[in-house]
């Protein structure tokens, strides 16, 4: 005989693990960047929210009553969404478009060797490559990698263009008094007419993240310092630094006339509340053409987050193809993404 204390409890999960689930989403979707906490729970793996779905799926069906399994579906639902599966569905290419492939990679300043780098990402053919975190010292490597390429070297930032570059702005700029350059903007003339590129890696999150776990999450649970105020600061610090980074090519993204591509580690992850707020008119690669989860990040087992976008103006631009390139050459993986400029 089932006891009702049992029921009553299982029947509390069943339905409290669903309405969990939604207020977490809808907390990094509307409160984000916006608070500490919020801000660490963006950059968290997603998977282990998973874990109760099958204990519970296994204890109302042999305990019951079965009727709550309907929650369960919903739970189903909202972790697909929580961790950003798509499906794309093939669409036939527009009849005079002009096609256009890019790859994109953060390299790690070329940690595992350029050539071992270049060579995925040269497979796919791109018409243009953008590379992040590119060290002086790889630009002579580099160069000799793509022949009939026009190369731009700025910084950090890296681009290889099958068609010619008429003009390369990388604004530098201060915030709060540190010197900050988060984005490179080209002028690629296409056969199809002129295209405005961003090249984009703003802050990492890392050293926020960091500050929070210490010497390691358990210690600090011991010693009752978890979520120290020093470590909020430093939160607080590192997301305004990075907010004002995207705020400043986004404001520039939409000053542009014409196609408009950005690309790059834009270091904002799946429901990001900043993402939204800024670039959420722009067109989303893996959101429109890609199909899985399209995590990026990190390198090379178990990534849990993407943050490599490639993004347009979908009045100008259309997406055909997503991909992520499961080749083990940086702390990210590359991605690529085929376009139309549409006529």
């Amino acid at each position: 005989m089932r006891s009702p204390i049992v029921a009553a409890t299982l029947r509390g999960l069943a339905i409290g693990y669903p309405v969990a689930l939604l207020i977490f989403i809808v907390s990094l979707r509307l409160v984000g960047e916006r608070w500490w906490g919020t801000t660490i729970a963006l950059y968290l793996p997603r998977f282990p929210f998973a874990a109760p779905l099958l204990p519970l799926i296994a204890a109302i069906v042999w305990i019951g009553p079965r009727r709550l399994l309907w929650a369960q579906l919903v739970a189903f639902g909202l972790l697909l969404f929580l961790t950003g599966f798509r499906v794309a569905w093939p669409t036939p290419p527009t009849p005079g478009a002009q096609h256009l492939r890019i790859v994109s990679c953060n390299i790690n300043a070329g940690a595992l060797s350029v050539k071992r780098i270049m060579k995925p990402l040269l497979a796919r053919d791109p018409d243009i490559i953008v590379l992040q975190e590119v060290s002086g010292d790889s630009y002579a490597a580099l160069r000799k990698l793509v022949p009939g390429y026009t190369v731009q070297e700025t910084g950090q930032f890296w681009l290889a263009s099958r068609f010619p570059v008429a003009a390369v702005s990388a604004p530098r700029t201060e915030i709060n008094g540190l010197p900050s350059m988060p984005f490179v903007q080209y002028r690629i003339m296409t056969p199809a007419g002129p295209i405005t590129l961003f090249n984009v890696h703003p802050l990492s999150p890392r050293d926020g993240l960091e500050s929070v776990r210490g010497d390691g999450i358990r210690h600090q649970f011991l010693r009752g310092d978890l979520f120290n105020t020093r470590a909020r600061e430093v939160v607080a610090q590192n997301t305004a630094f990075r907010l004002a980074q995207l705020r400043a090519y986004a404001e520039r993204a939409h000053q542009a006339t014409g196609p408009v591509i950005i690309a790059g580690d834009t270091n904002l992850p799946e429901l990001s509340w900043a993402f939204e707020r800024w670039l959420g008119d722009f067109s989303d690669g893996f959101a429109q053409a890609g199909s899985g989860f399209g995590y990026s990040y990190p390198s090379p087992r178990d990534p849990w987050m993407r943050i490599d976008r490639i993004m347009a103006d979908g009045r100008y631009v259309r997406f055909r193809s997503f991909e992520v390139l499961n080749h083990y050459i940086s702390d990210h993986y590359a991605i690529t993404s085929e376009l139309e400029l549409v006529p």
